[in-house]
């Protein structure tokens, strides 16, 4: 999503789904009723990376095709908010096992079924029983910059993509996401606009710097060249030096940055929000990497793509390869039928994740208003992928209370009105993963 261009509303998201392979329920599980598209969101139904304001200010696009959106959802069991607990929630999620609620910050009495949920970590909680071949260090192969310490399953790291408070959800922290799941995000996802012809300062990016240090983990900055490429082509490269300096900005500060340069690409010249071709792409993704090579050698180039076709790929797949770092896709899926990570991301993966390049997600979540079952299942889909994509090293959740709740993580609630909310536990690297309702993406 684009994010506000003041310092109060700096943030917000896109997502993106694919599919997997059957170590999950059967396919009737999946299927949700409401869904009538062919398998995953376009991303021409919602743009996560634009706030409401931009989209009206600057007419990126109309968004009146969400009205016939699905409007139900099913929240699941809830119970009372009071004190930052809540109380009497004891909910069996068809085949994950018991959630009893949180008090005073333990989670107590979380059993796994087949989907390995599980209590949280706290040294308060009761009856807490892990499974060890979920804990660990990161195997030689992660690269370095990823933090031991940092949330994972199945050696797969994982992190947020925050709610920047400008779409109608609450603005939310990491900091606060963490202390909510009693773990440590490895990934912080944001997003920022680089209009054309407007030298670009960072300000979106640098209003979080001081979040993303106490983090400790990966920054995964979203810089979305709109308005057109002026700058970022090889005669002129202006823009591209102006990205670069203010990535050094965190690199300065120590922290490690996977630059996500015109992520989704394929979609939003489809839409006006990016101008151009795929040539024009491939000369700012040049320009760019170029750019970071000589002022902020550190900083890691992310290749994004929304979900699409392999001829789609290649087509914006940028000209020289070595200076791609890592490659990935954004993904929201519209269903789940039990395969759809695997059936959309394993080709990719073996065709890109090759030569040292490592393969993650840079935004996801469910492309519909499902209940926190539908999250569960989607989220342990993507988790147990990782056996059959060896180079998949890392995943963020787009965790935003939109067009609807794509929220995976935090209180749903407003403490002063003590709106009921529900907290999903989802064992990782020994921790276990609060949440709450649902969200949504496009592809």
């Amino acid at each position: 999503m684009l994010r506000e261009e003041t310092p109060s509303n700096t943030g917000a998201g896109i997502s993106h789904r694919r599919r997997r392979q059957a170590a999950c329920p059967p396919d009737e599980e999946y299927d949700n009723p409401l869904d009538t598209q062919n398998g995953y969101a376009a991303e021409g139904e919602e743009r996560r990376d634009l706030s409401p304001s931009q989209t009206q200010s600057e007419s990126y696009w109309d968004d009146s095709s969400y009205s016939s959106s699905q409007s139900s959802r099913a929240p699941g069991k809830t119970g009372s908010f009071q004190n930052g607990t809540s109380g009497n929630l004891t909910d069996s999620l068809a085949g994950y096992g018991n959630f009893s609620q949180p008090m005073n910050g333990s989670q107590f009495n979380i059993s796994t079924a087949g989907a390995q949920l599980a209590n949280n970590g706290s040294s308060n909680s009761a009856n807490q029983t892990n499974s060890t071949s979920d804990l660990g260090n990161a195997s030689s192969s992660m690269p370095s910059e990823l933090p031991a310490n940092g949330m994972k399953k199945h050696d797969l790291f994982l992190g947020f993509l925050p709610d920047d408070g400008a779409s109608g959800g609450t603005r939310q922290t990491m900091a606060q996401l963490n202390s909510a799941i009693g773990s440590k995000a490895a990934v912080y996802g944001w997003y920022a606009q680089a209009h054309s012809g407007v030298p670009f300062d960072g300000s979106q990016l640098l209003w979080v710097i001081d979040d993303v240090k106490a983090c400790n983990c990966v920054f995964q900055p979203a810089v979305m060249p709109v308005d057109g490429w002026q700058g970022l082509t090889s005669s002129d490269n202006s823009q591209a030096v102006a990205i670069a300096n203010v990535m050094k900005k965190f690199t300065d500060e120590g922290i490690p940055v996977w630059l996500r340069f015109a992520h989704e690409m394929n979609y939003y010249q489809t839409d006006g929000t990016y101008q151009g071709t795929a040539e024009d792409f491939k000369a700012g993704w040049a320009a760019v990497s170029a750019a970071i090579k000589q002022i902020a050698p550190s900083v890691k180039m992310f290749w994004t793509p929304n979900v699409s076709s392999e001829d789609d790929y290649a087509r914006y797949e940028p000209d020289d390869m070595t200076t791609v770092d890592f490659v990935g896709i954004d993904y929201y899926p519209k269903k789940l039928s039990g395969n759809d990570f695997l059936d959309n991301m394993q080709n990719f993966h073996d065709k890109y994740a090759v030569d040292g390049r490592k393969f993650a997600i840079g935004e996801t979540g469910l492309g519909w208003s499902g209940s926190l079952d539908d999250k569960a299942k989607w989220f342990n889909e993507i988790c147990a992928a990782k056996a059959s994509m060896p180079q998949f090293v890392a995943m963020a959740w787009f965790n935003y209370d939109k067009e609807y709740d794509y929220k995976i993580a935090g209180a749903l609630a407003e403490p002063e009105i003590h709106r009921p909310y529900c907290r999903l536990k989802i064992k990782w690297h020994g921790t276990h993963y609060g949440g709450g309702a649902e969200r949504k993406q496009t592809s």
